[in-house]
């Protein structure tokens, strides 16, 4: 017997949904998707603000993975990653490191660095400074970056064993991290209007 492919666009917002189910089904584009509890949550997608303000990091992270392919196994531009056996998000960007989960695939292979760009809406901000907030360090991400052009700052969560240690950058600061030794993202050019 064939199997249908299961395709899902903004109407099926709420539905549940397995993790093999989301894994299988065809989105609609341009759509972003995550399953929360279970059920699916439709995303509008990147706008230019949000572009723009992701944009050094979206070229900074991968000249680095180039020049340093002995540290960064991959820099994944709306990575998968599953939080939990009914939770898939897709963060904004995942840097993998090399090492020993460098055999691990997505979405099981945790991300060590991940970035989140904040967009507007209310739900949107709660999303990612409180429940991904949560999920990333239950799952042990190493450093999550906050990006938020509404207060023209960068919050830098690294990995605790009760929780993330907190650093925030203004616009006038160069974002660096010990897990990407040499790399330096100007923060000027991320706020600039």
């Amino acid at each position: 017997m064939l199997k249908t492919e299961l395709a899902l666009g903004p109407q099926e917002a709420g539905m549940r949904l397995s993790a093999a189910e989301f894994a299988a089904a065809r989105f609609e584009e341009p759509y972003v998707y995550e399953r929360v509890k279970g059920r699916l949550v439709v995303m509008s997608p990147a706008g230019p603000d949000h572009r723009k303000v992701s944009r050094p990091f979206r070229r900074e992270l991968p000249i680095y993975w180039g020049m340093h392919r002995d540290k960064v196994d991959d820099v994944d531009v709306e990575g998968w990653v599953a939080t939990s056996p009914d939770d898939d998000r897709i963060p904004d960007i995942c840097v993998y490191l090399t090492g020993m989960s460098s055999k691990e695939t997505v979405p099981n292979r945790v991300p060590d660095l991940i970035f989140e760009f904040v967009s507007r809406e209310r739900a949107d901000q709660e999303r990612d400074y409180i429940f991904k907030r949560a999920e990333y360090h239950r799952i042990g991400v190493r450093e999550y970056v906050i990006v938020d052009r509404f207060k023209r700052a960068v919050l830098v969560l690294t990995w605790q064993s009760d929780d993330f240690a907190e650093r925030t950058l203004s616009p006038a600061d160069v974002y660096t991290t010990p897990l990407l030794p040499g790399l330096a993202v100007s923060l000027d050019e991320v706020f600039c209007s």
